[in-house]
């Protein structure tokens, strides 16, 4: 309502002026010019406030969307998720949110002017009519040619989000490793300076590339915007000029109208322009829907009180890609009630891979995971999950309590539970208060651990979700990679121990640390190429063999 008096108000008060200059000024012109007086004032309080909420108001919509955001990131299909294009549509959802001049913020903006530039042309549109209704027929050609120049480039504009989503991606990466402390030491020590600056430098540069095509779109925009309104304005002011000469209207009368005419002139590209946005911003916001309007149900049998767990591989093979290599080929084993299963193998073997799937992470390219002789993709997800208890190379703590850190949500009511899992994971007395936040990113006085406390924490975690919550397969993804041999070897035995009426699968690259599982399979490029007991491997001339006398070496 505001977009529509202000401007007619400033349209009037010249006219209402000129009109007492040119006559005598009497008691009623005074208050029809108080009266517009009145309403600039009474509006420009208003828009004052709106405009000390509106911040707010804009903050509390975009925390909202984040967290639908966020939510639907920790739900979604993991594979998904991990994808390049999983990665790109995240950021291209993220970017539609952050942004206040863009997607959701730029759509919520853009309400309140489009309807003020709709009512705004109405009245105008009226009062303009009854003088000449050509001048109506120029403004509507006009702005009609125009929106559709806008239309054209916003759709050329849509079309760098991609690239920019992929190269801001790049850059957020970049960053993060160069801010990181972690990777401080290697930077400095392997004089690494020139040389990330020089991949960020072309990494910018494919960024700086994308804004340059931006800007030239936006400035042929400006170009046919200008030469459009210097045509219609021009055609108005003469069609006006034109009717004081043949003495139809009065002096007072054109200032209205030319007054009129530049309001209108406004509303007309105001509207095509933010027409024009809003499609764009609507463009934008697809990006967002597509991310969390994806498919992640979690559907299926649902397990309940299944105890002991049998979980059978049958040819297995995966690949990240239609077009990719395949990781696993051919794929076969069982993981029988109470077997402790060792994978080893050398970097890049597929174990991990292997892993991921079996937790449900990926799905079989081609082949079935069964569960109690189950098909997994039959299986509710969330419920499979419960039966596991995972610790991965790439885990993180979290800035929390070392109790949230290890129980989560569940950590205020389990205090005595988490201490016994900290004793098991061999950590000092320090780590056992579980209320004692860690890292110092919230909080001054926390406990930053190092490397070896890292992993014990995240083996408490394991242990607690092995013990308290029942799980059923203890699955360790070289947890320990900070710990010497001799230390792991006695970790994973503490381990084995408190699953002996569980499942459970491990790598580790240091055979002697798997040696006393009941079964070994080595796979190499994918595939599995030996299997048996630590024993039976040794007896013959087997790839195991020669890994396990190499690294035995070492410790000699």
């Amino acid at each position: 309502m505001i977009g529509i008096l202000v401007p007619l108000a400033k349209v009037v008060l010249p006219a209402l002026v000129v009109n007492g200059i040119s006559s005598e000024l009497d008691s009623t012109g005074l208050i029809r010019i108080a009266a517009v007086l009145v309403v600039l004032l009474i509006c420009n309080i208003t828009m004052t406030y709106i405009s000390s909420i509106y911040g707010t108001y804009l903050l509390n919509n975009k925390m909202g969307f984040l967290s639908e955001l966020f939510r639907k990131k920790m739900k979604l299909d993991y594979a998904y998720t991990e994808s390049a294009e999983g990665q790109n549509k995240y950021e291209n959802a993220l970017m539609s949110i952050l942004n206040d001049n863009s997607g959701i913020p730029g759509m919520i903006s853009l309400t309140g002017p489009i309807m003020g530039n709709i009512f705004g042309l109405i009245v105008n549109v009226v009062l303009i009519a009854r003088f000449n209704w050509r001048i109506v027929i120029v403004f509507m050609i006009t702005a009609a040619i125009h929106l559709f120049i806008v239309s054209g480039i916003r759709v050329k504009q849509n079309a760098l989000r991609e690239p920019a989503a992929d190269a801001a991606r790049k850059l957020n990466y970049l960053w993060n490793y160069v801010s990181d402390n972690t990777n401080a030491k290697e930077i400095r020590i392997f004089d690494m300076q020139a040389w990330m600056q020089n991949i960020i430098d072309q990494v910018m540069q494919v960024r700086l590339g994308i804004a340059d095509k931006g800007a030239g779109y936006n400035l042929y925009l400006s170009l046919s915007d200008s030469i459009i309104l210097i045509f219609r304005d021009a055609v108005a002011y003469f069609m006006t000029i034109q009717a004081v000469f043949a003495g139809r209207i009065e002096v007072w009368e054109l200032v209205f109208y030319l007054g009129m005419i530049s309001c209108i002139s406004a509303c007309f590209t105001d509207l095509s322009n933010n027409m024009a946005s809003l499609g764009q911003k609507s463009l934008e916001i697809i990006t967002y829907r597509e991310f969390v309007d994806r498919n992640c149900s979690d559907t299926g049998m649902e397990l309940k009180n299944i105890e002991p767990v049998k979980i059978e591989l049958k040819d297995v093979s995966f690949k990240f890609s239609e077009e990719g290599p395949y990781v696993l080929r051919h794929i076969n084993f069982t993981l029988h009630e109470n077997e402790k299963i060792a994978l080893v193998g050398e970097n890049g073997a597929g174990k991990s891979t292997l892993v991921k799937i079996i937790c449900g992470l990926y799905k079989p390219t081609e082949g079935k995971v069964l569960v109690n002789g189950i098909d997994l993709e039959e299986i509710k997800l969330s419920d499979y999950e419960k039966l596991l208890a995972t610790a991965f190379q790439d885990t993180y703590i979290m800035p929390m309590s070392i109790g949230e850190n290890i129980a989560f949500g569940a950590a205020d009511s389990n205090a005595e539970e988490i201490r016994k899992c900290l004793e098991m994971a061999g950590l000092d007395e320090e780590f056992l208060d579980v209320n004692k936040p860690l890292t110092r990113m919230l909080s001054s006085d926390g406990l930053v651990p190092s490397g070896g406390q890292e992993q014990k924490i995240i083996l408490a975690r394991v242990a607690f979700k092995l013990i308290f919550k029942k799980a059923q397969v203890l699955i360790l993804d070289e947890p320990t990679a900070s710990m010497d041999a001799i230390s792991e070897k006695a970790f994973y035995e503490k381990y084995i121990d408190l699953s002996k009426d569980k499942s459970c699968i491990l790598i580790s690259h240091r055979l002697k640390s798997t040696s006393f599982c009941d079964s070994i399979i080595v796979m190499e490029k994918g595939k599995i190429i030996e299997r048996g007991t630590h024993e039976s491997l040794m007896n013959e001339e087997t790839h195991y063999k020669s890994m396990y006398k190499v690294q035995s070496s070492y410790y000699q």
